[in-house]
């Protein structure tokens, strides 16, 4: 059985939207749930509360598109009055920070990034091509 770990976030809308999207998207436990055993592994010193804290805001940086799309300061209480505050940018601010960086990245990059894309598209355009052409001379099976 999948559980969130706890935390508080600057909002409840946001708390709310990120419940509710790992309720939904078991893909997304099942994320957070690895991310939480590879920390551990790397830190074992790591109270079990820090990793779960990191794991979460690791998983809600990286595929911040599936997340509610403001910004959000998540709140773990470890204990003895220390608790650990990460912010997690708006999907806005992110997008414009990914659309900056690739606009500042070298035209090399840039060109190897465009060929890996068109290559893909080539390769789905090719097997719909020949999906189209076994269909006409051998019909539907």
């Amino acid at each position: 059985m999948f559980e969130l770990p706890e935390f508080t976030a600057s909002c409840d809308e946001a708390k709310a939207g990120i419940i509710a999207t790992f309720a939904e998207r078991a893909e997304l436990a099942l994320a957070l749930q690895q991310r939480r055993r590879d920390l551990a592994y790397r830190n074992p010193r790591m109270a079990e509360r820090e990793v779960s804290h990191r794991a979460l805001v690791e998983i809600i940086s990286e595929l911040r598109d599936a997340f509610p799309p403001q910004e959000v300061t998540l709140y773990t209480d470890l204990g003895d009055d220390e608790p650990l505050i990460d912010t997690v940018p708006s999907a806005d601010k992110v997008r414009s920070r990914r659309l900056l960086a690739e606009l500042l990245e070298p035209p090399a990059t840039m060109a190897a990034r465009r060929a890996i894309r068109e290559a893909r598209a080539d390769a789905s355009v090719t097997r719909a091509h020949g999906q189209i052409l076994e269909t006409l001379l051998f019909g539907v099976e």
